[in-house]
């Protein structure tokens, strides 16, 4: 892409943008301590860590930059999205919660004009490079967990996940990260680069395939339903991006790394004799298993909305509230404890309604529907190269897949796909017509890039201090753990486990402290109502 020299980052602001988006790209790929008491919180705090530092290098460059701004429709969506749910985060059962998942999400929108911002300078290649490359350091682990590799740092359940602990969150990784490799890999100047990103699709699809991921493949199956058609009728501007026989090497790796993820043996421990086919054959089941949970979930999920239908319950409170419209039997709750499964719904969408309302949902679809139309107006241009015309298309796929796999399962709510998604949109759909655009002064840059350069240290150093609190909970001594509580107040394990400690020693007032601490934060758990009960009722005595 030609630079606009008007809205330009500049070289240094361009290179600090770059190992920004790499930083929280493979920080979310890699980052996990090994706490395991923290079962979740092992995998996602570390990555969370890596994209607010990542945004916290942006924000501030973006801030600094003497360059014009421009605001075009799918930036004014996404503040409508970030303002809103930023409203409803004020108005939040757990105000902890609130502040955890609204930090995720001013990140990754922070990130996603980060990656455009590239892409106006003329600089985003080497972002989309360093996502594309993340994902398949992502989907290496998974396949050396399948292929009997044990390592501390792996969780033995939803195996093969990896480094990210889930093999779902590895599916939704690699599905997006395959048109960002197509793209890399049709449009690279050298055969060695070329065939690196051969490799790199062979390792995702394989990853895709053991995954045994139904949202994952739905997501791929709508994409090539939509995308063949545009594909073949725009095969002329794709053989003019392609180096000659480019393309039969990208889909032989492909298929290469289906058939070889299906023919050699694995050391994973499926229940099925035929687990691939089984998983096939149940891509679109909501009759029964998980697909039947699921729509009990969302139709359960909705009765949250009518209760709070314009600012929903609040970022992050979907787990705090859905034990109160739902009976002790539903599928989503833990068994006797008063508390979901999961954090989140099985689904962004419903999170979306159900935690910050109907209105920010509308902003974050109407922002979704302007990448998505950004990316076919500038396939159809004719105008545009036709690298920048096929980067476009694989930008659009990216957000598509995403949005799919989303409708399913948690992708936008988690740090590391929030990356590979609102990053690769970012660098490779133009913005469109800008419909303002100004030239900030030199005082307003100073205090604008002071104000979130605060912001983002204090978001940094939220994770952070959960990771220190991680560590003291694990000593397992009186005084760590009491020590714990004070640095993340946003656990409920940590929280009860204070309470516990402290009621089982005779100091209830304390206890009690901690007790009502962690049903703030979950306000139907079973374990601290009883803490709670008993420490109130040693005080009466």
């Amino acid at each position: 892409m030609a630079p606009d020299s008007d809205r330009s980052l500049g070289r240094a602001g361009a290179a600090a943008v770059q190992w920004a988006i790499g930083l929280a790209a493979f920080g979310g790929a890699l980052g996990v301590v090994t706490y395991r008491s923290f079962d979740l919180d092992r995998f996602f705090v570390p990555k969370e860590l890596a994209l607010h530092a990542g945004a916290l290098i942006i924000v501030t460059t973006l801030a600094a930059r003497t360059a014009k701004r421009g605001l075009s429709r799918s930036d004014l969506a996404l503040s409508a999205w970030l303002g809103l749910s930023i409203v409803s985060a004020i108005f939040a059962t757990s105000g902890w919660h609130a502040i955890r998942a609204i930090s995720l999400t001013l990140s990754a929108g922070v990130l996603f004009w980060g990656a455009r911002a590239l892409r106006e300078s003329g600089r985003s290649r080497r972002a989309v490079l360093l996502l594309g490359a993340a994902a398949t350091v992502a989907s290496l682990t998974s396949l050396a967990q399948a292929y009997g590799i044990e390592v501390n740092l792996f969780a033995a359940n939803r195996a093969p996940g990896g480094t990210l602990g889930n093999r779902n969150f590895i599916a939704h990784i690699a599905a997006m990260g395959l048109p960002i490799l197509f793209w890399l890999s049709a449009t690279a100047r050298s055969s060695p680069r070329a065939l690196g990103g051969a490799f790199a699709i062979l390792v995702l699809t394989a990853a895709l395939v053991l995954s045994r991921t139904r949202a994952a493949w739905l997501a791929l199956v709508v994409w090539g339903v939509i995308a063949l058609p545009v594909v073949w009728k725009g095969r002329a501007t794709i053989a003019a991006a392609l180096v000659p026989r480019r393309g039969r090497l990208l889909v032989g790796a492909l298929g290469v790394g289906a058939v070889l993820a299906l023919a050699m043996p694995n050391a994973l421990d499926w229940k099925s004799d035929s687990p691939y086919l089984d998983s096939v054959m149940g891509v679109v089941n909501y009759r029964e298993g998980s697909g039947a949970g699921r729509v009990k979930q969302y139709l359960n999920s909705l009765k949250l909305v009518r209760q709070h239908p314009m600012l929903g319950v609040g970022p992050g409170n979907w787990a705090s509230e859905y034990p109160a419209v739902v009976p002790r039997s539903d599928p989503s709750l833990a068994d006797g404890t008063g508390m979901t499964a999961n954090p989140w719904p099985s689904s962004d969408w419903i999170a979306a309604l159900a935690e910050r309302g109907v209105l920010a949902a509308g902003a974050l679809g109407l922002f979704v529907l302007f990448l998505l139309a950004g990316a076919w107006r500038s396939w159809t241009n004719m105008e545009l190269s036709a690298r920048e015309r096929l980067g476009a298309l694989a930008g659009g796929s990216v957000v598509l897949i995403g949005v799919v796999e989303g409708s399913f399962d948690a992708v936008v709510l988690l740090a590391f796909p929030s990356v590979i998604l609102w990053g690769a949109a970012g660098a490779l759909i133009p913005g469109g017509p800008v419909l303002s655009e100004r030239r900030p002064l030199l005082k307003e840059r100073i205090v604008r890039g002071a104000i979130v350069a605060l912001v983002w240290i204090g978001i940094v150093q939220m994770p952070a201090a959960k990771l220190y609190a991680m560590r003291l909970y694990t000593q397992g001594s009186y005084d760590s753990i009491r020590k714990a509580a004070l640095y993340d107040p946003e656990s409920y394990r940590i929280q009860l486990k204070a309470a516990e400690i402290l009621a089982a020693r005779g100091q209830c007032r304390l206890a009690y402290h901690n007790g009502i601490n962690a049903l703030s934060l979950f306000p139907y758990a079973q374990a601290a109502r009883a803490v709670v009960a008993r420490c109130a009722k040693s005080d009466r005595d």
